[in-house]
């Protein structure tokens, strides 16, 4: 979905992958890098549509078709299926902060009993509008996801979550990984149990809150320092070796990936635990330092090595100033000694 991941792809997904914002930003990402690096091929469109998932009667013509009367289709076809037991809009068409503008998608969530009969067979797909585009991808916690753009370019996200029969609908969203996302705002499509808050194809908007994420222990912290530091010198490897795209790679996405979290919590441990950093550096100028915003154009390159040179230790400055105030505002120690080892070792490594 294109809010948000955590999934370094076209395209990419609004879902994350963790229930813990600490998880989901630093300890995880890289094995979710990794998970998503292995994506599903894309599937071409059936010329036959199976009766048993399509009714042809919620076909609507690309001319007509609107994101209201996407979601009125697909609520209404959630409700002839025994096997859905409810569907919810997240993201920005579901948040009050930060709500739908005109370049938003939609992001949904279906609670199926067997999330493969959606997988196996596309058909379904096409019961809310003429699909141009349709390419079946996992999330970081590997549901199954169809990413689809419809005729006149109205582009859908959905995620297929297990569900058992007659399960109420708060209690799957207590149990859903993708708490960051849920806690933003949630809008009910339909729920085949409701409890009685709200009808069973319910369109109100409901606000399902998550704690806090906890900050990293001293342990994590100097973990997380000595990865960063790890993955510079492979990047220093890749320049001088004239791997270009690879180091562009690790230089602008890896390391990048080290120090978003590093300006995360940063921001949390200058403003208080509490502080909204969002995911996935959404709204950056919004919640990080203003020092560290103005440094980054710097921490970034070209496609040639010298610009990569200079972006690398930008970057190794920055995470620097930013991991000593975190580690003086938490009690923790920085690594400083493996720091200065690295970063005198990639300053003679440095032609």
């Amino acid at each position: 979905m294109a809010d948000l991941p955590g999934f370094q792809k076209p395209g990419r997904s609004l879902i994350h992958g963790t229930s813990s914002e600490t998880d989901r930003r630093f300890f995880l990402r890289h094995e979710f890098h990794e998970k998503n690096s292995r994506q599903f091929a894309p599937f071409v469109a059936k010329s036959l549509i199976s009766d048993k998932i399509m009714l042809n009667s919620f076909a609507m013509t690309p001319q007509s078709i609107t994101y209201a009367q996407l979601e009125h289709n697909i609520g209404d076809w959630a409700r002839t299926r025994s096997d859905i037991q409810a569907a919810i809009v997240v993201g920005s068409r579901a948040r009050a902060d930060h709500p739908a503008d005109e370049w938003s998608d939609l992001d949904l969530i279906l609670f199926v009993g067997d999330p493969t009969v959606y997988v196996s067979d596309m058909a379904w797909l096409a019961a809310f509008g003429e699909v141009w585009l349709s390419v079946l991808d996992r999330t970081g916690r590997g549901d199954p996801e169809w990413l689809v753009v419809y005729a006149g370019g109205l582009k859908a996200d959905f995620v297929l979550a297990t569900a058992g029969p007659e399960m109420a609908l708060p209690k799957m969203l207590a149990a859903s990984p993708y708490q960051g996302v849920l806690r933003r705002g949630v809008r009910v499509l339909f729920d085949r149990n409701p409890t009685g808050a709200a009808p069973g194809n319910a369109w109100g908007c409901v606000v399902y809150a998550a704690p806090s994420a906890a900050f990293p222990t001293a342990d994590e912290f100097a973990a997380a320092v000595q990865r960063f530091l790890l993955d510079a010198t492979r990047a220093a490897r890749l320049i001088r070796r004239g791997e270009l795209w690879q180091a562009k790679q690790q230089c602008d996405c890896a390391l990048k990936q080290h120090l978003l979290a590093m300006l995360e919590w940063h921001a949390r441990a200058v403003h208080g635990p509490a502080h909204d950093v969002w995911y996935d550096g959404r709204y950056l100028a919004e919640w990080a330092d203003p020092h560290a915003l103005a440094a980054l154009p710097r921490a970034f390159a070209g496609f040639d090595a010298e610009s990569l040179w200079q972006a690398l230790f930008e970057t190794l400055s920055l995470y620097r100033r930013l991991g000593n105030e975190v580690a003086r505002r938490l009690g923790y120690a920085y690594p400083a000694a493996a720091d200065e080892r690295i970063t005198t070792w990639l300053g003679a490594f440095r032609p």
